[in-house]
Order: structure tokens, then C-alpha cells, then sequence
């Protein structure tokens, strides 16, 4: 029986100061687990935020110097623990040869090095643990349908046996700007064929988020995804380049972290569920593929009808592909997961933005 509960010791999460991390950590305790939470460096701007944050919750232990690149960084952490749930992964807009010191500066290479190694070294450490019984792993829609993925059918729904690299010929899927992508597929399987060599001693289960949003703890965790919500907020513009109007596939980071609990406490044999120890969480609320600058900008203006809320910079002529649909269904129908209204959400984002000063918002003249 690998299903874990608060009386089996402690649990592990990794990358406590990045968004999911630090939710992860909260649902954690809020649930009665003695959480130790893994962090790389606690005298970095995000580690002395992070740490700000967690020594206001009960029953969290930091370990600091837990580092994806160093091996055997985990096992102090690990030791004694029932599970670890290992959420820590490098982005693009971490892999800047400044967060990630002992990384090589090269974004396409630390992306997906920083996650093959890094697992690799998450797995040795829960073999050399002895009483780790699953890892739950944070993994992406990345890994079911890639970057760019192309048209499906109308109406068409990722289900949890898609997995991205059957969407590209091989020369697209091997370019740098798959990294991403590529280190989730690969780091999956990594996993679940290092779970089968364990000889029933650990399983593991994956989730697969799309653009996580919800309330921001601490200002380091402001992301790309909540950031261009943020930005609508206060009157900006989005501050990346986009050829067009782009689709959000919102899943709340509450839901996302609760689900992930569910997962590590449910008994079910998920690997004999369809699409193995998979599950996909997207489409808070039943709502898929919004458009940014109009149903997600609309949620905005509806929200806070006082405030001037920005749009997107869209070229002329800009028209986004057909959208494939996101679901959440078997989560729900398996583990037991919940979903908020995609409005609850986007306002937890806005307020919590205004809250922390990360935005000032602009008032409109008249409404």
C-alpha cells in the first residue's frame, strides 16, 4: 500500500518558492502533514521571501541547499519521509545563468537538463530514503501536447494518453524551443520506469497542469502566466510578443495542490487507469481556451469595474489557431478533485497582485 496520510511522518516538496511549491507546502499543513520544505538557496531575494512566508506556517521544517544540479542535495530532506511531492523545475525565465548558479547560462540546455538531472537526482535520493512510498510529480500540458501543438479536429480534448512527442516530426520536436516540453515527456517516463525498477518499494503519480493561476503568497512567486493577468489589471499591455489574441487554459493553484494530495492519499491503482498514473488538470470551472484579451480581459473589466484594464499588443491580421479543449474529468472522477469557477480564480490573482503591491491599478475616468 503506497497511499500515504498525515500519520506516516513527514512529506517532502520540493521548489517551495516557486508558485505551486509554496501552495503545495500550504494545502499540506492546512491537512495535519509535518511538511519539510526543499529549498535551494534561502539567502537568494526568492529564498528570503519564500522563507518570510513558511515561518508563518505550522509544522514546516526548511532544508535549505536542496539544488536540482547537485546530487545527493535531497537526502537529508527525503530521510524518514513517506512521500515527496516534486514540484521544482527550471523555466525558461529561470535558466538565465544568474537563478540557477550552477547551471550552463543556456536556456534550451539548463531547461532540460535541470529537469532530467535534477529528477535523476530527486529519484536517488527517494531509493536511498527507504521510506518514501510515492513521489507525486508536477509535470505540464507540455507533455501531452507540446508547444505549439498543431490543429486537432473541432471539438477535439487532450485525455491523458496523448503524450506530446507524437504531435511533431522529430526535427521540430528536437529544436531548443521544445526543451520544455521534452524534459516533461522525458522526465515522466524517467520516473515511472525508476518507480518499476524500485520492486513495488515506491510508486509515483503525475499531474499535468496547464497555466496555474490563483492568489499569490509572496511576491517571488509571480509567474508569467498570473503576471500578464496582473499587467491586464493595472492597464498594461502583456509584456511578451504574441502573434495573436492567445488562449489561456486556467487551472487554479488551489485545486491543482489539492488534487495533488488526493493523489498521494488515494489507494487507487492508478497505473491501470486509462492513461496510466496521469492526470490532467485544466479548464477551471468547465471553462477552456479563453482568449486573453477578450473573455479573460472581459472577467477583468467585470471584476473591477473601476479599474482601466490593458490589452494585449496583437499585430494586425493576428488569429489564433483552432483550440484543442482541456478537461479535468478523470481527476475529478478518480481522485475526487474539485474545481473553482475560472472567475474566482482570475480575481484571487488581481487582488492578491493589488494586495502584495506587485500592481497599482489604474482607475478609470467613469463608469
Amino acid at each position: 500500500m503506497t497511499a500515504i496520510s498525515p500519520h506516516d511522518g513527514p512529506v517532502a516538496v520540493t521548489g517551495v518558492s516557486g508558485f505551486t511549491g509554496g501552495h503545495m507546502v500550504r494545502e499540506l499543513v492546512l491537512q495535519g502533514y509535518t511538511v519539510r520544505a526543499c529549498l535551494r538557496n534561502a539567502d537568494s531575494w526568492r529564498g528570503r521571501d519564500c522563507v518570510e512566508y513558511l515561518n508563518r506556517l505550522p509544522n514546516v521544517e526548511i532544508v535549505d541547499g536542496c539544488d536540482l544540479f547537485v546530487p545527493g542535495s535531497y537526502d537529508g530532506a527525503f530521510a524518514g519521509c513517506s512521500a515527496v511531492f516534486h514540484v521544482a523545475a527550471v523555466l525558461g525565465n529561470s535558466a538565465d545563468g544568474k537563478s540557477q548558479p550552477l547551471g550552463s547560462g543556456n536556456v534550451s540546455t539548463d531547461v532540460y537538463e535541470g529537469g532530467m538531472a535534477g529528477t535523476r537526482n530527486v529519484i536517488d535520493s527517494v531509493d536511498r530514503s527507504d521510506s518514501v512510498k510515492r513521489v507525486v510529480y508536477t509535470s505540464s500540458l507540455a507533455a501531452v501536447a507540446g508547444l505549439g501543438a498543431p490543429a486537432m479536429p473541432p471539438g477535439y480534448a487532450w485525455t491523458e494518453t496523448d503524450w506530446a512527442n507524437d504531435n511533431f516530426p522529430e526535427e521540430v520536436w528536437n529544436h531548443p524551443r521544445m526543451a520544455y516540453a521534452r524534459s516533461k515527456v522525458d522526465t515522466e517516463r524517467l520516473l515511472n520506469q525508476a518507480a518499476d525498477e524500485s520492486g513495488g518499494r515506491w510508486d509515483v503519480v503525475t499531474l499535468n497542469p496547464a497555466m496555474i493561476c490563483g492568489p499569490i503568497l509572496f511576491k517571488a512567486q509571480v509567474g508569467q502566466w498570473i503576471e500578464q493577468i496582473g499587467r491586464l489589471a493595472a492597464g498594461l499591455a502583456t509584456s511578451w510578443p504574441t502573434p495573436y489574441d492567445m488562449y489561456y487554459n486556467i487551472i487554479d493553484v488551489r485545486d491543482l495542490v489539492k488534487a495533488e494530495r488526493l493523489a498521494a492519499e488515494s489507494d487507487v491503482d492508478h497505473r491501470a487507469s486509462n492513461g496510466g498514473s496521469r492526470y490532467l488538470l485544466h479548464g477551471s470551472g468547465g471553462r477552456s481556451a479563453l482568449r486573453l484579451g477578450t473573455e479573460v480581459r472581459g472577467i477583468i473589466q467585470e471584476l473591477f469595474p473601476a479599474f482601466t484594464v490593458g490589452e494585449p499588443e496583437v499585430p494586425e491580421g493576428g488569429t489564433p489557431p483552432p483550440a484543442a479543449l482541456n478537461h479535468s474529468k478523470k481527476a475529478v472522477s478518480v481522485l475526487g478533485a474539485t474545481l473553482r469557477p475560472v472567475e474566482d480564480t482570475i480575481q484571487s490573482v488581481v487582488e492578491t497582485s493589488v494586495e502584495l503591491g506587485i500592481i497599482e491599478p489604474r482607475l478609470r475616468s467613469s463608469f
